[in-house]
């Protein structure tokens, strides 16, 4: 079974065995509609699945187990136009990829979802710009083929594994050719849902899975959350079992349909058996043998009729056929008596005398010749004899020619004549078919006649047998006729509802047994999705918890409501206290939190293959409290799982490196014609510092622009140290987000923002160079220059004013 949910599917499993009220068929029919298909047709066929299976429960299904990923790779797809590489670590741990809109980044993560999956969220949802997305698959700049790779790492397998999906010029996006390449194998063609899990443990998640929270109807919103929690398991098993049941149904009402068809025609016809038919068909349930033994004990003659229908299809060849028979026979009887003179028949005769001599001079060699004992037989004889051989050959093939042909129209015309019809022996009331009896034993016997009597014999016969064949048809026709005026066509159609109707009641118990399987697992499903939503909803609820970050909007309980149209979800939504709708109160930022609340517990589920979760873009329209809760919230996911984030947005970066526990920051740079790099993406500080010392070591700078640019860096590096020094205190002990960010705000001098890193207080600003300068002189004549040099041209030494940034910098963090 695809994509097995093995905490669900044992649940079921259990219920099933338990529930008494279940009879065998109707409890296997459950079990086999969560497996497929062909399980279900088994059990209506007789299979006892639920015994085969042997009381088991299912396990977890096969394919590898534990993969992470090692790197992500991308040629001439969507905004990546020569091959790049997102290198990662395999294990568990967390990686931000950031990258301005438009970098490529996403691409990395497209590529990964498309090349594992057979398919991609973005293109395959039903959204206004899909075509947009589908158009733009194939890199504008890229020439040559198209190719993404994932190489993969699997706990239970030895080697990596890489799967790789390409394209030539030209091709369409499902024209790909999908390969595999298992340690130490060679590549092999892959084929879709090649993972098990890939859809119910599914480890992806783009900005736009999240977004449609925002937009469904109800409906739409229980069935993406409803696939998000894993429990279409259950839809599809209603499903086989009524794609199963609907055949049978229609067949059922096509039954009665044409049971009041035929009544209406009973009603027409004058005759005591359609009367006796209307009384039974009327019935609740018709008794079906009564019926039979009606229909059929008017058939007591139906050997008669059979024989009748036989007789009016006898067919004899055509008059022209015959006659051209005879033709043929009388033109080769010509042939043959020009080709046989005396000159030919002696040819003919010498020629298999001389034959048998060579044949003999063949066998015994030179030696006199045994018939006169006078001459020789030696090569000169054997010359001359060849040679009068092939002349005479010549001479008798014209004979042989014509002996054939008349062989083979005789043959011909002989093969026109064929044993007498059983039919004609039988003879049914009412039709004599003597004459055409005797008429056919003639024809008959014509075949038999001598080859130049035969012509004349066969004209004769096939004239009588045609006289004699109509006049026999004609009465077998009346008599059908007869027969058939109006009883006949009821019957018959009688029959055949007959026939139907038993098929039908042979159908009544499977019908009976599958609806009340569909019965119970929709009676069931509601409990079912409560027992599965119950882990998801409480770890819904943590992550919510951590996610919502000063927000007065607090998740409760979550239930998926409804069938069919009236399917909804039930989100146990308050705010302040107060019981409200939910998404009428919550902000964009907070769906896109609740959408990771639901999805993350159901990718890091112990029972999924997968270690590790691609997320794409979840920092949009999330506020900088909510991006805190974000990063803690996947920097504890990363303890068990390998966690990827491409984000745009720099907040997540920042907030990770606040964060104690490491993390690796990779941006994703885009150049001129989609060349993309991807490079670490270290602190801010050591960035600017990074960027001074290059400009350092650029000869070719004026040393003017040289210093200022440097002094500007420096300056840079140590606001940078401010605001994580700043950010780290008062977030830790509980400020709320804004307010910190106002504080920072308004510290717009760097001499302001270090005031407030250092004391925790704006208003100090005259005690910062006191405070500096015990720590040693270079402190306090450093900030001097950082905050001078941006207006005025340092003139010091620029590698000893960006080496003891770097240290006051750390102290500052300190």
């Amino acid at each position: 079974m695809d994509d097995t949910s093995t905490g669900l599917h044992e649940v079921l499993f259990e219920q099933v065995v338990a529930d008494p009220t279940l009879n065998g068929r109707a409890a296997d029919l459950v079990v086999a509609a969560v497996e497929s298909d062909e399980a279900v047709h088994a059990v209506l066929g007789g299979a006892p699945l639920l015994t085969a299976c042997g009381g088991t429960r299912p396990t977890r299904p096969d394919g590898p187990q534990g993969i992470y990923l090692r790197s992500i790779r991308a040629q001439g797809f969507r905004g990546v136009g020569p091959a790049a590489t997102l290198d990662l670590q395999p294990g568990p741990g967390l990686t931000v990829v950031t990258g301005r809109n438009g970098s490529g980044k996403s691409s990395f993560a497209e590529a990964a979802e498309l090349v594992l999956t057979g398919d991609n969220s973005r293109w395959s949802r039903k959204q206004t710009n899909k075509a947009v997305w589908v158009q733009g698959w194939r890199n504008l700049h890229a020439e040559g083929p198209t190719e993404i790779e994932v190489e993969l790492v699997a706990a239970d397998q030895t080697g990596p594994t890489k799967v790789r999906m390409s394209w030539d010029d030209g091709q369409d996006l499902r024209e790909d050719t999908w390969t595999i390449q298992r340690y130490p194998e060679k590549r092999e063609p892959m084929a879709r849902g090649w993972l098990p899990g890939i859809t119910l443990y599914r480890p992806f998640m783009s900005y736009g899975e999240l977004g449609a929270l925002v937009d469904k109807r109800p409906t739409e919103l229980h069935e993406m959350l409803h696939s998000l929690l894993g429990l279409g398991l259950l839809d599809d098993a209603r499903d086989r079992l009524k794609a199963a049941r609907t055949p049978l149904d229609a067949r059922a009402k096509a039954l009665k349909e044409s049971k009041q068809a035929l009544l209406t025609e009973l009603a027409s016809v004058n005759d005591e058996r359609a009367r006796r038919a209307e009384e039974l068909l009327e019935a609740t349930k018709p008794d079906l043998d009564a019926l039979s033994d009606l229909i059929l004990g008017n058939d007591a003659d139906e050997e008669a009729i059979g024989v009748l229908r036989a007789l009016a299809a006898i067919t004899v060849p055509s008059a022209d056929e015959a006659t051209a028979a005879g033709d043929r026979i009388r033109d080769a009887t010509r042939h043959l008596a020009t080709a046989s003179t005396t000159d030919a028949g002696s040819a003919n005769a010498v020629l298999t005398l001389l034959q048998a001599a060579l044949d003999h001079h063949t066998a015994h060699g030179d030696e006199r010749c045994p018939v006169c004992q006078t001459g020789a037989l030696d090569a000169a004889w054997r010359e001359r004899t060849t040679a009068e051989v092939e002349r005479l050959r010549g001479e008798a093939a014209n004979l042989r020619a014509a002996l054939d042909e008349q062989h083979e129209a005789v043959e011909s015309a002989r093969r026109l004549v064929t044993a007498v019809p059983a039919a004609l022996r039988r003879a049914p009331a009412g039709v004599d078919t003597g004459p055409a009896l005797a008429a056919w034993s003639e024809w008959d016997n014509s075949g038999r006649t001598d080859p130049k009597d035969l012509p004349e014999a066969l004209f004769l016969a096939h004239a009588d047998l045609v006289t004699a064949l109509a006049t026999t048809q004609a009465a077998a026709k009346d008599e059908l006729a007869r027969l058939d005026e109006t009883w006949r066509p009821v019957s018959s159609r009688l029959w055949a509802w007959h026939d139907d109707a038993v098929t039908v009641a042979g159908e009544g118990t499977k019908i009976a047994d599958l609806r009340k399987a569909e019965t119970w697992l929709k009676a069931a499903a509601s409990n079912l999705s409560n027992e599965r939503m119950k882990p998801f909803a409480a770890k819904s609820q943590q992550i919510w918890r951590q996610l919502r970050q000063e927000s007065n909007v607090d998740l409760g309980g979550i239930t998926l409501a409804g069938s069919g149209n009236q399917r909804k979800v039930l989100l146990d939504v308050t705010v302040d206290g107060t019981d409200t709708a939910a998404l009428s109160v919550m902000s964009q930022g907070e769906l896109h939190a609740m959408g990771l609340s639901l999805f993350l517990p159901r990718a890091t589920r112990d029972e999924s293959p997968f270690r590790f979760l691609l997320i794409d873009d979840p920092v949009q329209a999330m506020d900088p409290a909510k991006v805190d809760g974000l990063a803690r919230v996947l920097s504890g996911i990363a303890k068990t799982r390998q966690v990827v984030v491409f984000s745009h947005d720099d907040r997540l970066a920042d907030a990770v490196r606040r964060l104690p526990d490491p993390a690796r920051v990779y941006e994703v740079q885009r150049r001129e014609r989609s060349q993309v790099q991807v490079v670490s993406n270290s602190d801010p500080i050591e960035r600017y510092l990074s960027d001074a010392d290059a400009v350092i070591k650029d000869d070719d700078m004026p040393d003017v622009l040289r210093r200022e640019i440097v002094a500007n860096c420096c300056r840079g590096a140590l606001e940078a140290a401010a605001h994580a020094k700043v950010r780290r205190v008062r977030l830790g002990r509980g400020d709320a987000h804004a307010d910190v960010e106002r504080g920072l705000e308004k510290a717009r001098k760097t001499h302001d923002k270090v005031t407030l890193a250092v004391f925790d207080d704006p208003d100090r600003g005259g005690d910062l160079l006191p405070r500096l300068n015990r720590v040693g002189r270079w402190a306090g004549d450093t900030l001097q220059a950082c905050k001078e040099g941006a207006h005025r041209t340092y003139t010091g030494d620029l590698a000893a004013l960006v080496s003891n940034t770097r240290a006051l910098a750390e102290w500052v963090l300190r």
